[in-house]
C-alpha cells in the first residue's frame, strides 16, 4: 500500500544576503516571512520517493547533484528518485554550490544539511495513504502572460508604462488552473500537494519573504487544522501577476490574496477529488542537449563592453532588461564555449498521475505539451526542478522574440526536444 509522509523545516537567511532576481544587487534588510523547505516522502513497499520544494530562488544543477548525494549517502535513495524543486521566489536567495557570492560557506552547510533533515523526517512521517487528484480554475485571474505584442508588431516583456498605450494584445494566455494531489492518511494529517503557474515575484524590495506560495500553505493550513500543504510552482517563465491591459496589482497585500484566492480553489477541490489506484512509484532524470543559442555571436567584443560599462555605471543611459539579458548570453555563451546546453528532465509516475520537472523555467505551452504527452493521465509539471537552466521559450516564443526568448541560452527546438525526451521516459518507467 502507498505511504506518505510530510516534513518542513525553515531554511530563512540572514539578514545581509544577497537576495536573487532583477538582475541588481539587493541585500536581505528583514524578515517579512518564513523561508521553508517542505518535503513528501512516498513509498509503493518497494521504492521510496522524495519531493522537496524549496523556497529559494533557483538551484543549480551541481547544486541539486551535490544535495542528491547527501540524501543519498544518508537515506540509501538514488538520484533519481529524489526530486528538487526551486519555487523562483524573487524575495530569498539562489543556491550555487560553493559560491561564497550567495551564501556564506556556514550557512550554506547549514541549509544542505536541512535538505537531507526533511528528507528523513518526512520518510519517518510516513503512514498509510490513499491518493486523489483534482483541478480547477480560480475565481479571479491571478496570472497573465507578461508577453505582448505592441501595435507596430514588435514583443516586449512587462511593457513599460509609455508602451502600454501601444499594447495590441498578449503573445498568449496564462494558466490559471490550480492542480491538487490529495493524500489521505488515517492516523495522521493529510497531505495536499498544490500546483500553480505563475512567477513568485510580486512582494519586490529587500525583505524576505515566501511570496505567494507561501501564504498559500498557510491558508490551506489555516482551512483545515488536519491537513499539512506544499506547493510546487509550474510553468511560470511567461507568466506573472501583472495585467498590463487590465491594471496592474502588486505587493506584499497582493501576494497574500494570491495565497487567499489559490487556497480557495483548494477547498472547492478538496472534497471532490477522483481517487487513483498507485501500486507503484517510478522515477527517473534524463538531460536533453541543445545547441547552444549563439545568435549575435558576432558581437561578442561590443556585447563585453556594454556589460562592462553598465557594471561601472559609465554607460550613459538605463538598459532594457531584453539588452541586458541578450548581452550577457552573447558573452556567456562565447565564453564558455558551449556548443550544446544541457537540461535536466525529470519524469515520474505515481500510478496513472505524472509528474514531470524541468530544469529551467518552462513557458506556459509547455504544461499542455507535458499533460498531452501523459495521454490522458493526470499530470502536474514543474518548474526550476533539479537545476536552473534559464528561460525555456516554447517553439512559438522564439519565433516571435522577446527578453526572455533573445537571452535564452537554448535554441528554437527546445520544446519539441523536451516533449519527446518526456514521452520516451514515460513509456519506459
Amino acid at each position: 500500500m502507498l505511504k506518505a509522509g510530510f516534513a518542513r523545516l525553515d531554511i530563512t537567511p540572514p539578514l545581509g544576503t544577497p537576495l536573487a532576481g532583477y538582475q541588481r544587487p539587493r541585500y536581505a534588510n528583514d524578515v517579512l516571512d518564513p523561508i521553508e523547505v517542505n518535503a513528501i516522502a512516498l513509498n509503493d513497499g518497494e521504492k521510496t520517493l522524495i519531493m522537496i520544494a524549496a523556497d529559494v530562488e533557483g538551484m543549480d544543477v551541481a547544486d541539486a547533484k551535490h544535495i542528491k548525494k547527501l540524501i543519498l549517502d544518508r537515506l540509501g535513495i538514488p538520484a533519481e528518485y529524489v526530486v528538487l524543486s526551486a519555487l523562483h521566489q524573487h524575495t530569498t536567495y539562489i543556491m550555487k554550490h560553493k559560491v561564497i557570492e550567495n551564501l556564506t560557506p556556514a550557512f550554506a552547510e547549514v541549509v544542505y544539511s536541512k535538505f537531507c533533515d526533511v528528507a528523513q523526517m518526512a520518510i519517518r512521517d510516513m503512514s498509510d495513504a490513499e491518493l486523489s487528484c483534482g483541478e480547477c480554475e480560480t475565481d479571479e485571474k491571478l496570472a497573465f502572460v507578461r508577453r505582448y505584442f505592441l501595435k507596430d508588431g514588435k514583443t516586449v516583456t512587462n511593457p513599460t508604462p509609455k508602451q502600454i498605450p501601444e499594447i495590441d494584445r498578449r503573445c498568449a494566455e496564462a494558466d490559471n488552473t490550480v492542480r491538487l494531489l490529495r493524500f489521505t492518511r488515517k492516523d495522521k494529517k493529510d497531505i495536499a500537494l498544490v500546483n500553480f503557474c505563475t512567477h513568485p515575484d510580486v512582494v519586490h524590495g529587500e525583505k524576505v519573504s515566501a511570496d505567494w506560495p507561501g501564504f498559500t500553505r498557510r491558508f490551506v493550513e489555516s482551512d483545515n487544522s488536519d491537513v499539512s500543504c506544499l506547493v510546487f510552482v509550474g510553468p511560470e517563465g511567461d507568466s506573472n501577476h501583472l495585467d498590463h491591459i487590465g491594471g496592474i496589482k502588486n505587493g506584499y497585500e497582493h501576494s497574500i490574496h494570491m495565497g487567499r484566492v489559490i487556497a480557495d480553489a483548494v477547498k472547492k477541490i478538496w472534497d471532490n477529488t477522483v481517487p487513483q489506484h498507485c501500486d507503484k512509484i517510478s522515477a527517473d532524470v534524463q538531460t536533453v542537449y541543445t545547441k547552444s543559442n549563439n545568435e549575435g555571436e558576432e558581437k561578442y567584443d561590443e556585447c563585453k563592453a556594454f556589460l562592462a560599462a553598465r557594471e561601472a555605471g559609465t554607460l550613459g543611459y538605463n538598459p532594457e532588461i531584453e539588452e541586458v539579458a541578450y548581452a550577457r548570453r552573447v558573452v556567456m555563451i562565447r565564453e564558455s564555449m558551449t556548443i550544446y546546453h544541457p537540461l535536466p528532465v525529470t519524469a515520474v509516475t505515481l500510478g496513472d498521475v505524472v509528474i514531470v520537472g524541468l530544469g529551467g523555467e518552462p513557458f506556459t505551452e509547455y504544461g499542455a505539451s507535458i499533460r498531452e504527452a501523459a495521454g490522458g493521465r493526470f499530470a502536474l509539471a514543474f518548474a526550476l526542478t533539479n537545476g536552473h537552466q534559464g528561460y525555456l521559450p516554447s517553439d512559438k516564443a522564439f519565433l516571435e522574440g522577446g527578453y526572455e526568448a533573445r537571452g535564452s541560452r537554448f535554441s528554437a527546438g527546445l520544446q519539441d526536444q523536451v516533449v519527446s525526451k518526456v514521452k520516451e521516459m514515460l513509456e519506459l518507467i
